[in-house]
């Protein structure tokens, strides 16, 4: 499996090398190019700036700021933490602000996402032969609960028939669990480095109390000192060992959320940031995926369906190979 990029390593050094020496170089050897502000308590780049040193296109209207080139296009809006990128939604660490007139991107969002999405060269290179899939729930914890279904068997289901497919890919695959037993969350990060693997994903089905609603969302590990998606507070303890892979785990969230997509069809709910116990301490790029509301009537019939079930395995299992193309 591994096989197929190796052929292109040395072709892709070649692109890649030059413009992370652009991007790592850019607060020293670019500084009167990309202005910065200090806006909020943290540091931000001016985004025209930022997109015209790296040849990136760029349309502004009012707060709306469109960049786009010939592999990407994506928006960003000033005063809000919702973006997007190549059509998938993306949550950010920080609101882009207006500063004077011009928009201003925190160079936080800058250094852990984007620039991971638009120069794969600048990602973590590492090798990628085991995965560890992580089973959400199971024994007397049922997780979450539907009209006839309980997200502990479905995502065992799912699981399953996810390391099915990326064993046939050829990667070897371990899993926290493959029976109806429970498994206290601070092991599983101890399982995971046992395996010694190279990816992790968590597999978990969501709920809400509104029934109406439904999508597919995928987690990564909040950067300590930003505010998870959902809280506008940052704890005490905010910083965990895996935080050292912020740029990989966020660009394979989105490779895994965009495979998901793409298979499904199923509602965007955005690649987010979480500091769920089970991807703070993992030694490996990793994310947790929430596979659709098993609270939502014809969400938890589609998520009983084995058919559906492959779609989401076949576009997790995509996003696994993407992320692998991205990093070598």
């Amino acid at each position: 499996m591994l096989s197929i990029f190796a052929g292109h390593k040395l072709l892709l050094r070649t692109i890649f090398v030059p413009l992370l020496l652009l991007l790592a170089g850019a607060e020293l050897a670019a500084a009167p190019q990309i202005r910065k502000q200090r806006i909020a308590g943290h540091t931000y780049f001016n985004f025209r700036d930022l997109m015209r040193a790296n040849r990136i296109g760029l349309t502004s209207s009012g707060k709306y700021n469109r960049f786009f080139c010939n592999r990407f296009t994506g928006n960003i809006t000033a005063n809000s933490r919702k973006a997007k990128f190549n059509g998938v939604n993306v949550a950010l660490n920080y609101a882009p602000r207006l500063y004077g007139s011009a928009p201003y991107m925190a160079m936080a969002d800058w250094q852990t996402a984007f620039r991971g999405l638009m120069y794969p060269g600048t990602l973590k290179n590492h090798p990628v032969r085991t995965i560890t899939i992580d089973v959400g729930h199971g024994g007397d914890d049922p997780g979450a609960i539907g009209r006839y279904s309980k997200e502990k068997f479905l995502t065992l289901s799912i699981a399953r028939k996810l390391a099915a497919v990326l064993r046939k890919w050829g990667f070897r695959v371990r899993m926290t669990r493959n029976s109806d037993v429970k498994l206290p969350l601070a092991q599983v990060a101890k399982i995971q480095q046992r395996h010694k693997s190279d990816l992790f994903i968590s597999i978990h089905i969501n709920a809400a109390k509104d029934r109406s609603i439904d999508g597919i969302e995928t987690y990564c590990l909040t950067p300590a000192g930003a505010p998870s998606t959902n809280q506008n507070k940052v704890p005490k303890q905010n910083r965990f060992s895996g935080n050292k892979r912020d740029a990989n785990n966020f660009a394979l969230a989105y490779h895994i959320q965009r495979g998901m997509l793409r298979r499904t069809k199923a509602v965007d709910r955005g690649v987010k940031y979480a500091r769920f116990m089970v991807l703070r301490d993992i030694s490996a790029p990793g994310v947790l995926v929430e596979a659709g509301f098993i609270s939502n009537r014809a969400e938890e019939r589609r998520l009983n369906s084995p058919s559906y079930q492959y779609q989401l395995v076949y576009g997790i299992a995509e996003g696994v190979i993407n992320y692998c193309k991205a990093i070598k």
